[in-house]
């Protein structure tokens, strides 16, 4: 499916490795976050988008307790300001990182620019990505719609099967009792 964004925004390409300031204003690239293991990456309207801090709950809720122990990773981008960044943050009580496009420079770059908003100016088209360790784009998800945002159980089956493909997944003395 094709959506508005920079052509090579797809599944099977790699996610460029751009580097942004965190919450707390140092500046990190996407590849030191994920660390060689699979991440969620969400770009978000802001602070004031109903949807986007119901889908943010729902992952402090449901995901965040997960990710402490499943080495997976997710990251927030928004062209919030780092006041709005940390206020959502810790209303949420999220612990991942925010990353900062306050001059909305890699918002343009990857073409993902909501024009509808008069009020807040542009901002990102509400997509998710999922990507593997070496940041392959293994699945998007474009949350125009709400619904169209992924599920908690979404995102888990996903990271599932990108973790599946690790040569660690199974414990290495399991093929010993199969033999």
């Amino acid at each position: 499916m094709d959506y508005p964004m920079r052509t090579d925004l797809k599944i099977g390409n790699k996610f460029p490795n751009f580097e942004l300031p965190d919450h707390t204003g140092e500046n990190i690239k996407l590849s030191k976050i994920l660390r060689g293991f699979p991440g969620v990456l969400i770009f978000s309207r802001g602070y004031y988008c109903p949807k986007d801090r119901r889908q943010l709950t729902n992952y402090v809720t449901h995901l965040q307790p997960e990710f402490r122990v499943n080495y997976c990773k997710m990251i927030t981008v928004s062209v919030d300001d780092p006041l709005n960044a940390n206020e959502m943050r810790d209303a949420l009580a999220a612990d991942w990182p925010f990353l900062l496009d306050t001059d909305r420079k890699l918002l343009h770059e990857l073409e993902m620019v909501d024009n509808t908003d008069d009020v807040h100016g542009l901002v990102y088209i509400p997509y998710t990505f999922i990507l593997n360790g070496d940041r392959t784009i293994y699945k998007i998800y474009n949350g125009w719609w709400y619904v169209g945002r992924p599920t908690v159980e979404e995102i888990r089956m996903d990271l599932r099967a990108l973790l599946s493909q690790r040569d660690d997944w199974v414990h290495p003395r399991i093929s010993e009792y199969k033999g």
